[in-house]
């Protein structure tokens, strides 16, 4: 349908040739614009014959000039996402409690997001008129949840009722000249082993466009009681899944796997400049690169301060952390201490600091009168909010301490006082 207009900069082309908030456009140069990647890709000529409706419904012309100086300045409404219809038995949506953000209850699966954020997708709600939409405006790349390449196992993961062929559907994308990134959520007794070897022969054929795979744990929570029976990864399960990533090109493994097995993460320039960083892949190599970039003006900054740090963190990287606290306190003696979190809320298998809730926090924290919290911004969403919906003003109330917010790449860090 066609886009209505959210806002418009006041400074802006747009404004200058008569668009205003409220405003529906039809089209731009005779091609629908219907979502804000139809904005972006056909707003791009220096010409814009832009047909719209007004406030008043009235249907009107405009032809916007730009100068490449001055922005368009316009602002589409929400972008109402297009969410899974797939059933699949390790989905994490489906092992949440009730009244967290209503955000995270979004099955989301658009590929128009996959290609703009970076989120992935895993192709079976697609048309044809959507695969066409992607190689004709060049939607690349694109993130996909792959899984596993066996139609057969493909099926019974995802559950869904129709003919899909996950394979062909890469092949497509690939042949006509789409770059994809994929992932593989490892589900023990179901897609590792033979399987795995298997997908990960067809992801780094020749014939695909594969530019990264990663390979993660599968996420399991204490509300799995009604759901299909399954397993964590084990540690020699870990073991085996860096072994077999070793021997294929472009295949990274999480940082979870690492930590599980207590290996020593690689080093930077296997990451290749961080492909998979949004699944948690290569996060701590490049935040222990960061640290070193920024050591001595972090600790710079905290030394002017008397209280003492108390690192908070997931069961998962409280080894890691604790390097870096040692580190502190080897300039600043006794400056810093760190508290691993048990996950009560979504259960003790959940040990990644990124699902810590502000209720386990204030539940298991002591805090000295001297003491500070430090924690990672990976614990709150954009708006500042943890995932059971405490913005993290109200964390520092109930703890009655100022907070250190540190970027989960330590790129920088907020003073919350």
């Amino acid at each position: 349908m066609p886009l209505k207009i959210a806002s418009v900069n006041k400074d802006g082309l747009a404004a200058k040739y008569g668009l205003r908030a409220g405003n529906t456009i039809i089209s731009i140069n005779n091609e629908s614009i219907n979502d804000f990647l139809d904005l972006q890709f056909h707003s791009a000529e220096e010409i814009l014959a832009i047909y719209f409706k007004d406030n008043s419904g009235e249907l009107k012309q405009t032809e916007i000039h730009q100068n490449w100086e001055t922005h368009l300045g316009i602002e589409p409404v929400a972008h109402k996402c297009r969410t899974c219809t797939n059933d699949c038995i390790f989905c994490f949506v489906d092992q949440m409690p009730a009244n967290l953000r209503k955000t995270l209850y979004i099955k989301d699966d658009d590929y128009r997001l996959s290609f703009a954020f970076g989120n992935y997708i895993t192709l079976t709600n697609l048309s044809q008129k959507d695969y066409d939409r992607i190689i004709s405006q060049k939607l690349s790349p694109l993130y996909i949840s792959v899984h596993t390449t066996n139609p057969q196992l493909h099926k019974r993961t995802f559950r869904y009722k129709q003919n899909f062929n996950i394979l062909k559907k890469l092949k497509f994308l690939s042949d006509n000249g789409i770059e994809l990134h994929t992932q593989i959520v490892i589900i023990p007794h179901w897609n590792d082993g033979y399987e795995l070897e298997n997908t990960l022969k067809d992801l780094t054929s020749p014939y695909l466009k594969v530019l990264s795979i990663g390979i993660v744990p599968v996420g399991i929570t204490k509300y799995r009681k009604s759901l299909t029976k399954i397993s964590k990864v084990s540690l020699e399960l870990a073991e085996q899944l860096l072994e077999i990533s070793r021997k294929y090109p472009r295949t990274y493994c999480s940082d979870e796997i690492y930590l599980l097995t207590d290996r020593e993460l690689p080093n930077q320039v296997f990451y290749n400049d961080y492909p998979q960083l949004e699944n948690g892949i290569g996060m701590l190599r490049l935040f222990s690169e960061n640290w070193k970039k920024n050591k001595e003006k972090f600790i710079s900054e905290i030394k002017k301060n008397d209280k003492k740090l108390v690192f908070v963190t997931g069961k998962l990287a409280y080894s890691f952390i604790s390097k870096i606290t040692n580190e502190i306190n080897q300039v600043l003696p006794n400056k810093t201490r760190v508290f691993p979190i048990i996950n009560e809320f979504f259960g003790e298998t959940v040990t990644v600091t990124g699902l810590l809730t502000a209720s386990d926090i204030l539940s298991q924290l002591s805090i000295e009168k001297d003491e500070k919290v430090v924690i990672s911004s990976n614990v709150f969403n954009d708006d500042g909010y943890t995932l059971d919906n405490v913005h993290k003003k109200k964390l520092k109330y109930k703890l009655k301490t100022n907070l250190l917010i540190v970027d989960e790449e330590f790129f920088n860090w907020e003073f919350l006082n």
